[in-house]
């Protein structure tokens, strides 16, 4: 929980300058200054090569080589034969476009802990003992190269913004949220009530939040989604996925695959046991954003305003809940256990055969849910940061349905 509150309390000082943002100079200044036109690509060498990459985006390295090896041999001397980009040369060329990067920090070799906030000046895991660095270059230098033994990817969110509005069919698409909202506020001004809910904007998280002004109509609304993914048949999850989904996209965009926007990845092989140190970077990044403001180039109307970002939830698995909020579920249901188990789940029938002490309590009426609201979550957020000893941590995580404070804290209410 210390750790917790350390990362906590840089979240709440983000900037964009600071170190673990690790943006580049140019990167830096391109989020702060994006372009106020496109241009174009010329180079037909070029252009091959980027429609070469997105189309070979399923395959290896290897292939996308093979191809634009073949390419300058069939059309050689022709234009633009001899200006077929390498594999390297055609993601950097696309990074400097987009202003779309990626970031690298270090990591523990078993996945215990990212090397960010509190750990990143530590040269050893504090969970397993290992050694940040690689250490056979260490010692073979007499420690005056160090090299990570692992890093992870971190994809910040706000160019990925920019860029969706630097095109005119995507910044018409990203007025979807602002047009459909002014929408149904007109049929409840007009009917009293909305007759048809299908979509985000029906809501009362968010039509409160706009009636609230904390949602603005040039503003940017998203969800991040949190999750492990079994890259082999025969491993366990070893690698765990978090992304973005935008909400300024019309429901049948903002789902698909295209218009997902990666946040990070976090490396095997084993399960991360400080997830909070993995998420860091790119939670710092939309905390920085939303201190500064993200400034938008606008195809559509061809016009520059900063745009806020608002995140207005955090979606996992039920395990999954606990690395964003510290608790499994907060509503008035009480969970229940398996005998022997640590884990407790929202079931509502009690068990027939065996039931632990705890989560004996008779059948839940599903017609008839106790209401859940976080009218106690304050206090009991203080209970468990007062846990003097992992003992009383143990009771009262269970009494609570917390576990720590979580990095949400950090960020802006409004």
């Amino acid at each position: 929980m210390r750790h917790t509150m350390d990362f906590i309390v840089a979240l709440k000082n983000a900037s964009l300058n600071d170190p673990v943002a690790h943006l580049g100079t140019d990167a830096l200044q391109q989020l702060r200054n994006p372009p106020n036109e496109i241009t174009p690509i010329e180079d037909p060498g070029t252009r091959f090569s980027i429609a070469a990459y997105l189309a070979l985006e399923n395959t290896s390295q290897v292939v996308y080589n093979h191809v634009c090896r073949a390419a300058r041999n069939a059309f050689n001397g022709s234009l633009g034969a001899d200006d077929i980009l390498s594999f390297h040369n055609v993601k950097k060329f696309i990074a400097s476009y987009t202003g779309i990067v990626s970031i690298e920090h270090d990591m523990c070799r078993n996945t215990c802990i990212a090397y960010t906030g509190p750990f990143a000046h530590l040269d050893t895991c504090p969970t397993c003992g290992t050694s940040h660095w690689k250490e056979e270059r260490l010692q073979g230098t007499h420690g005056r190269s160090k090299i990570p033994v692992q890093t992870f990817t971190t994809i910040p969110i706000g160019p990925q913004l920019q860029a969706l509005y630097r095109n005119k069919d995507s910044a018409i698409d990203m007025d979807y949220l602002r047009q459909r909202t002014e929408e149904v506020l007109q049929q409840i001004r007009e009917m009293g009530g909305i007759p048809v809910v299908d979509d985000i904007t029906m809501g009362w998280d968010y039509l409160g939040a706009v009636l609230d002004s904390d949602i603005k109509s040039h503003d940017i609304v998203v969800m991040v989604s949190l999750d492990g993914a079994q890259l082999y048949d025969s491993k366990e999850s070893d690698c765990w996925i978090y992304i973005w989904i935008i909400v300024n996209l019309p429901p049948d965009k903002c789902y698909r695959k295209l218009h997902v926007c990666p946040g990070g990845f976090i490396p095997g092989p084993n399960k991360p046991k400080n997830v909070d140190s993995f998420l860091f970077p790119g939670i710092h990044h939309l905390a920085a954003l939303q201190a500064e403001g993200l400034p938008i180039w606008n195809a559509r109307t061809d016009s520059r305003y900063l745009s806020d970002i608002y995140l207005i939830f955090t979606t996992a698995d039920g395990p999954g809940l606990i690395y964003w909020n510290g608790c499994r579920m907060y509503c008035g249901t009480i969970s229940r256990r398996k005998t022997n188990g640590k884990h407790y789940y929202p079931a509502l029938l009690k068990p027939c055969d065996r039931c632990p002490r705890g989560s004996d309590h008779p059948d839940i009426d599903v017609f008839k849910l106790p209401l859940g609201g976080c009218g106690e979550y304050a206090a009991h957020l203080q209970t468990i940061i007062a846990a003097p000893n992992q003992t009383q941590w143990d009771k009262r995580k269970t009494e609570t349905g917390l576990t720590k404070p979580p990095l949400i804290l950090a960020l802006r209410p409004s």
